[in-house]
């Protein structure tokens, strides 16, 4: 990996942590995380990158049918790292941070269950999706998956 690529992968990092943080703590991702994100990718960019957008078309339809569940942040911040990783690199972090929050409910399901409290409606038990889809795009950045594949 260049130097470009470097700066870039360390920036996109420390950007997903504070998307990530905000997240967790207000249950909202700042536009602006969003906009530096989609900045970054400036750093090495590759016009074909920005087909990347496309991989939060998924998300925006959730949404659409389900108002109150995927929020405009989670969405903002899939297409944003779409412009960093590319179509397949950020439809590769989604699926894999959307299975990361998967078997994260499972489990506190399940742990519930053992403890023999309520389990949680999935209404009652929504997620910040930020730290899951963070997770998700670092992944592909350090395994490099997607490469420069469209």
């Amino acid at each position: 990996m260049e130097a470009n690529g470097i700066a870039q992968a360390v920036l996109f990092s420390c950007l997903l942590m504070a998307a990530s943080v905000w997240d967790l703590r207000k249950r909202i991702i700042p536009d602006s995380i969003c906009l530096l994100i989609a900045l970054t990718g400036l750093i090495d960019f590759s016009p074909v990158k920005l087909l990347g957008i496309l991989a939060a078309l998924p998300l925006l339809l959730a949404a659409l049918c389900r108002p109150d569940g995927i929020g405009g942040g989670d969405i903002k911040l899939t297409a944003a790292a779409g412009i960093v990783l590319g179509f397949w690199g950020c439809t590769a972090g989604l699926i894999l941070g959307l299975t990361a929050s998967l078997f994260f409910y499972l489990l506190n399901q399940t742990i519930r269950r053992l403890r023999k409290l309520e389990p949680q409606r999935a209404a009652q038990a929504s997620l910040p999706m930020a730290p899951f889809l963070s997770l998700g795009f670092l992944a592909v950045t350090i395994l490099n998956i997607g490469g420069n594949i469209l």
